[in-house]
């Protein structure tokens, strides 16, 4: 899918010229152990953060996201993954193309139009709020299942993939379609930084394409300042919900609040 329109560029054209160009930068980041063991760092964090969030425990959660980067690891698997991705249409074994473009932006589409079933559901008025946070978590489950069904390969990519959703997808399907209170917060911020890093990579103000090695940086450094907002967005709303918002937590309010309108 072309997100031209959604990534401001000039055109079709404009959009695939970068994307090329970011690809091969991404390729050059990932190759450098430190930066995967940092990018999965900061990815295991943040999500963990969404599921305690939502009062859940994320002990599990965390230990099937380390089986995925172990899995991701190993190089032997990288064939097959390549097949099951292509299935889905994803042509290209890339960060962009697999992590934000069709795990992060594909998911943020699919929840913009739920089934029908669950927005049913959301909106019954008669329904109690915990009520409906159950029903949702079933609907997606009852989803994964079938398309854990579907699976041609057991223990590949999608295995492990369907293994993080389902202890992500009910929190952040309940988190945008339930009740606006902090968990809803977050998770519009979460989907609000993830757009925000996507449309300054494609900006031509925000970024340099001038070389590989400069597209590189720039990337690495709009990503650790995306993730870095994420993570200050966490410390200060544990602050104001323990009651402990000082002059410090009230600076991090307000650039926060700059984050979401920038």
């Amino acid at each position: 899918m072309h997100r031209t329109e959604l990534l401001e560029c000039l055109g079709d054209s404009d959009f695939l010229a970068k994307l090329h160009c970011i690809r091969q930068a991404f390729q050059v980041i990932l190759s450098d152990t430190a930066n995967r063991l940092f990018i999965a760092e900061r990815g295991r964090k943040i999500l963990s953060a969404l599921i305690v969030r939502a009062r859940k425990n994320p002990k599990k959660f965390e230990e099937v996201f380390d089986e995925m980067i172990s899995f991701l690891e190993q190089a032997d698997h990288w064939s097959n993954t390549e097949i099951e991705l292509a299935a889905w249409g994803v042509k290209h074994l890339n960060f962009y193309d697999v992590v934000l473009d069709f795990i992060f932006m594909d998911s943020f589409d699919d929840l913009e139009n739920p089934p029908m079933s669950i927005q049913n559901v959301v909106n019954n008025h008669w329904l109690n709020s915990s009520f409906k946070e159950t029903a949702v978590a079933s609907s997606c489950w009852s989803v994964l299942k079938q398309k854990k069904q579907q699976m041609k390969m057991h223990d590949g990519f999608f295995a492990h993939f369907y293994a993080i959703c389902e202890h992500i997808s009910p929190v952040l399907a309940w988190g945008f379609l339930g009740p606006q209170n902090s968990l809803y917060e977050f998770c519009s911020f979460f989907k609000d930084q993830v757009l925000y890093f996507l449309k300054d990579i494609f900006d031509f103000e925000k970024v340099r394409y001038s070389t590989i090695e400069s597209l590189t940086e720039d990337l690495m450094r709009l990503l650790i300042h995306h993730t870095d907002l994420l993570l200050a967005y966490l410390g200060a709303e544990s602050l104001r919900l323990s009651g402990c918002v000082n002059g410090h937590g009230q600076t991090m309010s307000s650039n926060l609040l700059d984050a979401k309108v920038q």
